[in-house]
Formats: C-alpha cells, structure tokens, sequence
C-alpha cells in the first residue's frame, strides 16, 4: 500500500522549522539591539537624563516596537551600567557619584591611551583624513558654541580612533566604559572655552596619527581624557 509516510507524534522539528526559529530569535536579537542603541543614543543627547524613569510604553510607542524589545534592551542596558532596577518602583536612567565618575575617566584615560597607540600603528592614510575633517566640523561647532552639534561630532572621532586602533576586545572594553560616561560627559563641554580646548587636543592628536608617532598619540589621548575630567570636576563641585 503506497502514500505518504506520516510524521511520528512528538517528533523532532524538521529542518525547516528549525531554520524559522533560528531566523525569527536572529530578528528578535537583531530588533533588541536597535531598540538597545536607540534608547542609549537618547541618553547621550540628554533626551533621557540621569534619575529619569524608564516608561516601556512610552518608548515602544516611541520606537514604534512593542514592549518585547524594549524590555529586553532595557535589561541589557542594565547590565551595561547605563540603567537601574529599583524594586517596586521601576527602572531609571542610572545616577553617578562624582567617585564613580571619576573612577570611568581614570579607566577610560587608560583605554584611550592604548587606543592611540595602536591607531598610530595602524591608521591608514584615508583615517587620518576622515579625523582631520572631523576636527573641522567641530571647529565650527565649537566656533559657534554649540555642544549639541559638538557633542556627536565629538563620539563620531572617537569612534573613528576605535577603528583605527583594530582591536575588537579593546573596542569592547572601551565602549562599555564610554557609555557609561554619557550620563554625565557633556557637562564638561559647557564650560566657557572648553569646546575650543577640547578640540584643539583632537588636532594635536590627530597630528601625532599622521606622523606615526606610537609614544605621542598616547600620551595625548591619555591627557585629552584627564582634561576632560578636569573640566566635568568643576561642574561638579560648582554650587
């Protein structure tokens, strides 16, 4: 008696069906992650500020997501220091010390450093030129004073340095540490001057880039992060 054999109960899933779910879990994980990046780009504008609470209503209509990948964002970006749970109440845009602000910039001073390091290693001719246009366009932000132009210009270099640098561990470490920063990093840049000053070690640094100049490009982004704290330090003890 000839026809098609049936499928046992219980039996394992087909190739197919294994092959949809691991699709759909990758748009899941894929979704989550433009959900997450969203959500940490409007901490850094401000949009979100520190001892804010978190509304996943709010942001999935917002985001134009549902509350899945909101929630799912929001814990990894507990885990990445950036949020906190507060039991009964919620999750809120994490606030910092100024000890804990300072214990990110000395971690953070140290990942720059070997950032330039390696960049001056490693940056191609066509990188220095993408960091020289950077520092122009920042210089007429900070002509202007401008820190919300400033400000992305001013994460756009850093990554630039980062991927001139080539090291994905390296990379990993220091945006873990960098973003943390954001809660609180553009408060340094209002001071009077601060943009001028700030920009003017970006060309110094990327001046030691072209020249290749291993030793020097570190010392200076090392310095270019503790000017930085310099800076945020006296907002904070500001009345």
């Amino acid at each position: 008696m000839s026809g098609k054999p049936r499928a046992a109960s219980g039996a394992a899933a087909t190739p197919a069906s294994s092959a949809l779910s691991q699709i759909r879990q990758r748009r899941e994980r894929t979704l989550t992650m433009i959900v997450r990046e969203a959500i940490a780009g409007m901490i850094a504008r401000s949009e979100i500020r520190a001892g804010d609470r978190i509304n996943e209503s709010e942001l999935a209509s917002r985001l134009e997501v549902s509350r899945g990948p909101v929630r799912e964002a929001c814990r990894s970006l507990e885990e990445a220091g950036l949020l906190v749970s507060v039991v009964n109440q919620g999750v809120f845009v994490r606030e910092m010390s100024p000890d804990d602000a300072r214990q990110l910039y000395e971690v953070r001073g140290a990942l720059s450093g070997l950032i330039g390091r390696l960049a001056a290693q490693r940056i191609s001719a066509g990188q220095v030129a993408a960091l020289r246009d950077a520092v122009d366009r920042m210089g007429q932000a900070a002509q202007a004073g401008d820190v919300a132009a400033y400000y992305p210009l001013n994460l756009e270099f850093h990554q630039q340095l980062l991927q001139a640098a080539d090291n994905r561990l390296l990379a990993d470490m220091y945006l873990t540490t960098v973003n943390q920063t954001h809660l609180f990093r553009q408060r340094g840049l209002v001071q009077p001057g601060s943009l001028a000053v700030s920009n003017q070690e970006h060309q110094q640094i990327v001046d030691a880039l072209a020249l290749g100049d291993a030793v020097l490009s570190e010392r200076l982004l090392t310095a270019h992060v503790a000017g930085g704290w310099e800076r945020l330090a006296r907002t904070v003890a500001a009345p």
